[in-house]
């Protein structure tokens, strides 16, 4: 018998550990997002510049959870879709900058919600049981 054999599955353990912590700066920050949105249609003229500045810090974010995902896929064996669903999430979160600076709130709203939920929804995964399990190859 090889070491290998006797060794008992762990699962992406560390690299999951490290996804939910960045996932959950970025959800609370991505949730922010519309409460300083409101703060400004509510007559609050500084919170424009507060979202300005957390739409930066969110994009950075989203960046960071690609990276951690692709550790937690190729280093940790975890499963494939929540790399796939952070890189979606990143992307449109560029986008949604774009239409934000451009003015087009018709797009701009519901695109943030879509976001909100993305990300709400891929955190909870994440802490799931589910998520600690090892892919199958």
């Amino acid at each position: 018998m090889t070491a290998t054999a006797d060794a008992p599955v762990i699962g992406p353990r560390r690299t999951l550990a490290v996804l939910r912590v960045v996932t959950v700066l970025h959800a609370v920050c991505v949730v922010a997002q519309p409460v300083f949105a409101g703060e400004f249609l509510a007559g609050e003229i500084d919170a424009l510049g507060v979202h300005e500045l957390n739409s930066m810090v969110v994009s950075g974010l989203g960046v960071i959870q690609v990276v951690v995902a692709v550790v937690y896929v190729w280093g940790g064996h975890g499963r494939f879709w929540p790399l796939a669903a952070a890189v979606g999430i990143a992307l449109t979160e560029q986008l949604q900058t774009g239409f934000g600076y451009s003015g087009d709130v018709a797009v701009h709203v519901p695109l943030g919600v879509t976001l909100v939920a993305a990300q709400v929804l891929l955190t909870v995964w994440l802490f799931r049981e589910s998520a600690a399990r090892r892919r199958s190859r």
